[in-house]
This record gives C-alpha cells, structure tokens and sequence, in this order.
C-alpha cells in the first residue's frame, strides 16, 4: 500500500514535471514568435521609412519643379504680353499711318482763313511758293484724277479705312491712278501762278475740316 502512494506521488511528480516543461516550451515558442514577429515589424518599418523618404524626396523634387514652372509661365506670360503689347503698338502705327493727319506741302504756307468752304463743303486752302511740293498727308493709293491744265486737276487718294484726301491745284500731276503714295510721294509740283493749294478730307463719305484731323493726331 505504501509502494502504490509513493507511485502514485512520482508519477504526479513527473505529470507536474511535464506540465510545467511544457508551459516553459510553450513560453519560449511565443517568445520566439513574438520576437520574430518585433523583428517583422522593425523591418516593415525601416521599408515604410525608406519609402516615406523616397515619397518626400519626390514631392519636394515636384515642388520645386512646380515652382521652375511657375517662372517659366511667367516669364512665357511677361514675353507674350510685352509681344502683344509691341503688336497691338505696330498696329496702331500702321493704322496711325493711313489717317490723313500730315500736312499736305513739304514746306512753309501761307493758310487763306477766308476761304473755307468750296460747294458747302470744308476745304482748307493754302498758299504755297512756286517749287513746293504738294504730298500725300497719309499712305494710301491713288483712286482718282480729274480735271485738266486750264480747269486746274483733283487727285483724290483713298487710305482705305474710310477716309479720303482731296488735292485740289492746277500744277500736272505727278502721279498716276493706282499708285500707292505715302507721306513722301509728291503729287505735285507748285508750278507760276498756281500757288493755291485746296485740301479735303473725306471721313465715311462725309466731308469733314481737314484742320480739325490734323489737330487731333498732328
């Protein structure tokens, strides 16, 4: 009876043995686990924080390219505003060019306050010196020439932006129908005893005083 307690108390002795080596392993099995499982995460980590600098490295590449593409825009925005603003400024001398705004002799003349009205309609009449050359106030072309050398002629030059200019003398015309003529084309020559230059204007098909145009561009 003694031999079977004292049986009985080792093999309780070794199911407690066991038990309590297998809690140990079982301990060192989830410490290994945990600890890989730690090890796992640090790496996971390390990668994220890698990737996270690549990421910062990129977006502050970006932004920096962003900002280079900004100046350029800018500097593209500030060229083709000063392009335009040259255009829009060569066009306004251009179309400056076609008004008939200059004076119609290439030299001193004497202006008849008198005589400023031909068949109701203003006309601006000049004495010139014999040897003055009668020009073109504006570039245009040649649309028409009347008259002869008794009656005395008319050229009238069409700017093509609704305005004509009538020249009105009995000197022979040194243009011709056609012909495009500028501020230094002469039209005529101020030949002895017909010294009297008659000028008008044509705005629209209405004729207007020529000294008001001159006035506001001149």
């Amino acid at each position: 009876m003694e031999l079977l307690k004292k049986i009985d108390k080792q093999k309780m002795f070794i199911a407690v043995g066991v038990g309590i080596g297998l809690l140990f392993l079982a301990a060192i099995i989830y410490c290994y686990y945990l600890t890989n499982h730690v090890l796992d995460i640090s790496e996971k980590n390390k990668e994220l924080s890698v990737e996270l600098e690549e990421v910062t490295t990129q977006r502050d590449l970006l932004a920096n390219e962003n900002e280079e593409l900004k100046e350029k825009v800018l500097i593209l925005s500030d060229t083709v505003n000063s392009k335009v603003k040259a255009e829009e400024e060569r066009e306004a001398e251009l179309a400056k060019a076609f008004i008939p705004t200059g004076f119609p002799l290439k030299g001193t003349a004497n202006y008849n306050e008198e005589n400023t009205m031909l068949e109701e309609q203003p006309i601006a009449e000049f004495e010139a010196a014999q040897g003055t050359n009668v020009i073109a106030t504006a570039q245009g072309t040649v649309s028409s020439i009347a008259g002869d050398n008794s009656a005395g002629y008319i050229i009238m030059v069409d700017h093509g932006n609704g305005y004509f200019s009538v020249y009105r003398n009995g000197s022979e015309p040194k243009v011709e129908v056609g012909e495009t003529v500028t501020t230094e084309t002469e039209l005529y020559e101020i030949e002895n005893g017909k010294e009297t230059l008659g000028y008008q204007i044509i705005e629209n098909n209405v004729y207007i005083d020529p000294l008001s145009l001159m006035e506001i561009y001149g």
